[in-house]
């Protein structure tokens, strides 16, 4: 059986299937490498939560503000949806740190300050002052 032969510079159905697949694969890399970045709001748990701020691929990530359902209020940084970096919690029971956070918890310098005014000013770790 002889082989068939393109005409030079003509590109077989084969070649255009690997290029089509090529592309395809580059274009669904970039949804997962490049950071689509903007202002937008977010909402969680049936609209219980509500987040508005800095979104980078439909997450958290950079200056916002959360408020949950029960009236708490957190403003700061976010990274990959969690508080990191310098924020205020707000409880509604009257409570309220601003400081450090990391990995969602009270992290580095910061103030706590409590709902009957009492005041913790130093070093918190992992969520718990450490005088």
């Amino acid at each position: 059986m002889k082989k068939k032969r393109n005409r030079q510079g003509k590109i077989s159905r084969g070649q255009w299937e690997l290029l089509a697949v090529i592309v395809i694969f580059v274009f669904g890399l970039t949804v997962f490498t490049i950071p689509w970045s903007s202002q937008g709001t977010l909402t969680y748990d049936s609209g219980k939560i509500s987040y508005q701020g800095q979104v980078v691929n439909n997450r958290m990530n950079g200056q916002g503000t959360l408020t949950f359902k029960n009236g708490d209020v957190y403003e700061g940084n976010f990274v990959n949806g969690v508080f990191d970096g310098q924020g205020t919690f707000t409880a509604k029971a009257g409570w309220s740190y601003t400081g450090g956070f990391k990995d969602g918890q009270a992290d580095g310098q910061g103030t706590l300050t409590t709902a009957s005014g009492k005041t913790y000013k130093g070093t918190f770790k992992q969520g718990i002052y450490q005088k």
